[in-house]
């Protein structure tokens, strides 16, 4: 009569057999299998499995980490640049705001001169020269300058 731990080890050894790290064709395990229904329909179950995730596509895996890791690092000291310049505009308009608040002066145009120019500054930093002409080194290759 079969045990427990004779299925056991002919289903360890079927494993190793179906993932390529023993021979599938020993003799004891095929002995087993000719007299226990249970572990011949596990083994059929087992195959049957195997085929199918086999027949899975998976996205293939990124082997060179490094540029993506490269690239969030380098989005991420652009970001930290990007408000560093922006901090003293926004100091120079919260100081701007407490000289209005505390100081009354005498020239009520000029009150939103300097948040206007604040603005002006802060979109000339996050969105660069508007009068900057963009062009890449290939364009001008093709336009022979």
């Amino acid at each position: 009569m079969n045990t427990d731990t004779d299925c056991e080890r002919v289903r360890m050894a079927l494993m190793a057999a179906l993932d390529g790290e023993s021979d599938p064709r020993s003799a004891p395990d095929r002995q087993h299998l000719s007299t226990c229904s249970s572990c011949r329909n596990w083994l059929k179950d087992l195959q049957s499995m195997t085929g199918q995730l086999q027949g899975l596509s998976y996205q293939g895996a990124q082997v060179d980490l490094w540029s993506a890791v490269e690239g969030r690092i380098r989005h991420s000291e652009q970001s930290l640049a990007l408000s560093r310049r922006l901090w003293p505009i926004a100091a120079i308009v919260v100081v701007w705001r407490a000289l209005q608040l505390f100081v009354d002066l005498p020239i009520p145009a000029l009150h939103p001169f300097v948040p206007l120019t604040a603005l002006v500054a802060a979109v000339w930093l996050v969105a660069g020269d508007p009068l900057a002409i963009a062009t890449s080194a290939p364009e001008l290759e093709k336009r022979g300058v």
